[in-house]
């Protein structure tokens, strides 16, 4: 079966910017000032007002891979996936998501925290499992330790990744890294700090350049 466009984007470009911001106009000001420092794996939360307008917005643009987050229905997935987006993330794992996410042939990436949870995703079909929080999780090392028992589920670590430690979650393994306040800090939106943004998204894009790390995990 061929992997969601998505997916194969994820895979290469290792990097997802998470977009919150509290209108509809700074959302898309902070996902363009991202994309100008070199990020194109943008996701747009639903936290955001008029997310789906937002993501349609983006989506007319072919170098960008638009996505929703903080997905908690299938009316969401739906009307995400209507007005453009080509991956679907949620904060945890509903059958009714997974479902439509699958259905449209986008990718589907909800969270969990525990290996039951983990495994509770990837049985259900999630193409990346979101590890959520990983901060507080234990890190890295929490990533290493799940994976040896897990070597065929790839993972998303979110929730706690900044400039300093993005690198070593790829190196424990994850498939990618969600960046959200670390990069677009949703204060620098509403303060019209565009510019800040894109300084921090050219910062991500040349540690990552400059890293030793392996290749995205290996095909599920």
């Amino acid at each position: 079966m061929n992997e969601p466009l998505a997916l194969q984007e994820l895979r290469e470009r290792r990097l997802v910017a998470v977009i919150r911001a509290p209108s509809r106009e700074t959302a898309l000001e902070s996902a363009l000032a991202v994309a100008r420092g070199g990020l194109t794996l943008l996701e747009i939360t639903f936290t955001v007002p008029e997310a789906p307008h937002v993501i349609a917005d983006l989506s007319v643009r072919s170098d960008l891979t638009v996505g929703a987050g903080t997905v908690l229905t299938a009316a969401q997935a739906r009307e995400a996936i209507g007005a453009g987006a080509r991956f679907v993330v949620a904060p945890n794992l509903s059958a009714e998501v997974a479902r439509a996410s699958r259905e449209a042939g986008v990718m589907f990436c909800p969270g969990a925290y525990t290996t039951s949870e983990i495994m509770a995703a990837h049985a259900a079909g999630a193409h990346v499992v979101k590890v959520y929080p990983v901060g507080v999780a234990g890190g890295p090392d929490y990533i290493r330790v799940i994976r040896d028992p897990l070597p065929t589920v790839l993972m998303l670590a979110a929730g706690g990744t900044t400039l300093d430690n993005f690198v070593p979650f790829l190196r424990a393994g994850c498939i990618g890294v969600g960046l959200g306040a670390s990069l677009a800090d949703p204060k620098l939106a509403a303060a019209g700090s565009f510019d800040e943004i894109t300084r921090r998204a050219r910062a991500f894009v040349e540690r990552l350049a400059r890293a030793d790390t392996p290749e995205s995990a290996p095909r599920a």
